[in-house]
């Protein structure tokens, strides 16, 4: 007789990578002042934090942008009777949106975090952010559970088998999910928009301030645990 159970382990793993994501954006009315309004914010913006963090602009990978012209639909008067029963509309361009998605991945670090997110809402036209935690080598736990799991499975073909007046021998055959669906947890964050120009450094003046909004975003921020899983299917043989 041939048993065939499915083992299961998981774990609950506290995070120890933070991926930020940012998303910058510019409105224009033409394709060119679009690009250049929105490549001048991206550069001042990776200046600006790597000027007054430890990040490096060659820390900020991105991963995709474009410029694209949006349009609207204006509905039009009937001027002769043969207009009466149409649609009459005319489409006008409300101009052109530009859009960067860049992120930086950084070791969990909560304090570092706190730093980029004041910073960003210094700056003007602040990037759209969010803020992923996520686990570094999540395969390398996986393995460590594979264990787990495949000892789950041997404990349930032994109780099956001992039901049925049987011995458990080997497993003849085993079957692995791979990787397990997950979803780490993701935080978004819209820093406010800012009018004033600034400089390149932070004056002495705005450290202080700075320094107590970097503590309250530091001590608001408590990711949950994140969970991983990994089954095994297994056949085993049994004897009388």
């Amino acid at each position: 007789m041939q048993i065939f159970v499915s083992g299961y382990a998981n774990r609950d793993v506290a995070p120890d990578q933070i991926v930020a994501s940012v998303t910058f954006s510019a409105h224009e009315d033409t394709y060119d002042e679009a690009l250049k309004t929105g490549v001048k914010t991206v550069k001042e913006y990776l200046e600006f934090i790597a000027e007054n963090t430890d990040f490096d602009i060659n820390d900020f990978k991105t991963h995709s942008y474009n410029v694209r012209e949006s349009f609207h639909y204006n509905t039009l008067e009937a001027k002769t009777e043969d207009d009466l029963n149409k649609q009459l509309r005319k489409r006008v361009s409300d101009g052109f949106f530009f859009s960067q998605y860049a992120y930086v991945e950084f070791d969990y670090d909560k304090n570092k975090l706190s730093q980029l997110l004041v910073l960003t809402s210094k700056t003007p036209n602040a990037p759209a952010f969010h803020i992923d935690f996520t686990l570094k080598d999540r395969s390398a736990i996986q393995r460590d559970l594979l264990g787990e799991a495949y000892e789950n499975a041997r404990l349930k073909a032994e109780t099956l088998a001992t039901a049925a007046g049987k011995h458990l021998r080997d497993c003849v055959r085993v079957t692995i999910d791979g990787t397990s669906g997950y979803s780490d947890y993701g935080v978004g964050y819209n820093a406010k928009r800012s009018s004033v120009m600034y400089d390149s450094a932070i004056m002495a003046s705005e450290r202080e301030t700075i320094n107590e909004e970097i503590k309250a975003i530091d001590d608001s921020f408590h990711p949950d645990d994140i969970p991983v899983s990994k089954s095994i299917d297994c056949t085993w043989e049994t004897s009388d």
